[in-house]
């Protein structure tokens, strides 16, 4: 199975140049028919329609996901950006929730637009 990626300029992080992590300022995503990778995110236009320096939009539009498990960070986890986020959640959708790999770190508290509801049956 052949994964391709988009990579497109991350605009709600800022490089951190204090830390020895090396964050580029970059997002990449896979797209195609076939990616052995699976994440939340939507591209508007669709990502074969882009082409280097076009404007897009990026969203996770309103998702039912399974919670792999939380993570809290204290202090903020040092993953090259600012600002640094908080906490984490390991996201896989429902339909692979019993595959632990399946899914998507969402980093939360930093300056990613994510707002995460939980939902009852």
């Amino acid at each position: 199975m052949s994964t391709r990626y988009i990579t497109l300029e991350w605009p709600w992080r800022v490089i951190d140049n204090s830390t020895n992590f090396r964050w580029d300022g970059t997002f990449s995503l896979p797209h195609g028919e076939f990616h052995a990778e699976w994440v939340p995110y939507q591209l508007e236009p669709a990502a074969p329609e882009l082409r280097a320096g076009d404007v897009c939009t990026i969203s996770i539009p309103p998702t039912r996901l399974y919670v792999g498990h939380y993570e809290k960070y204290d202090p903020p986890r040092n993953l090259g950006w600012i600002p640094a986020p908080t906490a984490g959640i390991f996201v896989v959708p429902p339909e692979n929730a019993d595959q632990e790999d399946a899914g998507c770190m969402l980093y939360l508290g930093g300056a990613d637009p994510i707002r995460v509801y939980p939902v009852e049956d």
